[in-house]
């Protein structure tokens, strides 16, 4: 909890220092990205009211994480991990962002004086030819890695829009954020929690489905 409470502190000092760029942000680059069953209690316990979390049977909920690399064509270069629930399916799916960690200091400003997220400063790792691994880990703890990820992947033109919720001040605002590019699934992409670490609560009970993506994202005005 210590290191928890420090990253929070160091979080919020950023964003009152750091300049950053005005919204709206362009992600260009490659994702790592799992959509996974959870236990919808544990996950519902951190959920902002008046959220709820999506209902799945037997007790679960469906989550997601991710990890991203942000490169030529981007508002900013940086590194970024996130983890949260799905609350929205069908056309224009609907997502809220519990856990999301980056390596650049105008991200974490950004995000959070523009959208309210809660961006935090971590090391964020992407695969190389040599190791098949991205992960994040913050003063020494990991949250979240994948294991056997491919340097490229089969993939299938995909085009999505949805809303990233927020809550603020007890309201619900919603982010307009959308996704251009191509994505292609694999079944040796292996998502990881630690069970004591920060993220816990999104580790995966049950089957994920796991792939590998390229593109292009937009993240919009707050409404």
């Amino acid at each position: 909890m210590p290191n928890r409470i420090d990253s929070t502190i160091e979080a919020a000092q950023i964003a009152a220092t750091t300049p950053y760029p005005p919204a709206p942000w362009v992600m260009d680059g490659l994702w790592v990205l799992s959509v996974h069953p959870l236990r919808r209690a544990q996950a519902a316990e951190l959920l902002p009211a008046p959220l709820k979390p999506l209902w799945l049977p037997a007790g679960r909920t469906l989550g997601f994480a991710l990890v991203g690399q942000y490169g030529p064509g981007s508002t900013l270069h940086y590194n970024e991990a996130a983890c949260g629930l799905i609350l929205r399916v069908g056309p224009r799916p609907a997502i809220w962002i519990s856990g999301l960690v980056v390596d650049s200091r105008a991200s974490v400003a950004g995000g959070r004086n523009i959208w309210h997220l809660p961006k935090e400063l971590a090391h964020v790792a992407w695969p190389t030819p040599t190791r098949a691994r991205a992960s994040a880990d913050q003063r020494g703890e990991l949250l979240l890695s994948f294991e056997g990820v491919p340097q490229t992947l089969q993939s299938l033109p995909l085009n999505l829009k949805l809303d990233v919720l927020v809550v603020v001040e007890g309201a619900v605002r919603r982010i307009p954020a959308s996704f251009s590019g191509r994505f292609g699934l694999s079944r040796k992409i292996r998502p990881f929690f630690p069970a004591s670490g920060a993220w816990s609560a999104f580790g995966v009970s049950g089957y994920s489905v796991s792939g590998l993506g390229r593109g292009r994202a937009e993240f919009g005005p707050l409404e």
